[in-house]
């Protein structure tokens, strides 16, 4: 288990990853309309909030449901679908067409629901 001072700063890395990957207005702001100053592209949000979440959601000051609901979002992003079909062409989904996409839609919503209850949690 990391210390104090660790668990602190994954959680501030995994928190502004977190509303980065749940905001809507910074989302359309950088992927509709192409102002990506202090934004980041859809592959390094998802790489940004991947990687600190894996420790994140094994500590013991999340509560059971927490970590369930944290676990349900991990696997949502991880098997959110970024690809399209044209023909038989398989291509990767540009940010503006995530950024609008239904199902991203739904996944967003769930993570700031889920920013907003994980940004309360004390280590």
């Amino acid at each position: 288990m990391p210390d104090t001072m660790t668990q602190k700063y994954y959680k501030d890395i995994f928190l502004k990853n977190l509303e980065k990957i749940s905001s809507k207005e910074k989302q359309e702001r950088a992927w509709v309309y192409g102002n990506y100053e202090g934004f980041n592209t859809f592959v390094e949000i998802f790489e940004g909030f991947i990687s600190p979440c894996e420790s994140v959601k094994n500590w013991s000051a999340l509560s059971n449901q927490q970590r369930k609901n944290l676990q349900k979002y991990y696997d949502l992003l991880i098997n959110y679908d970024d690809t399209k079909k044209i023909k038989e062409t398989i291509f990767k989904k540009s940010d503006k067409e995530i950024c609008q996409d239904p199902l991203w839609k739904e996944i967003r919503d769930f993570g700031k629901w889920l920013y907003e209850d994980l940004k309360k949690v004390s280590l």
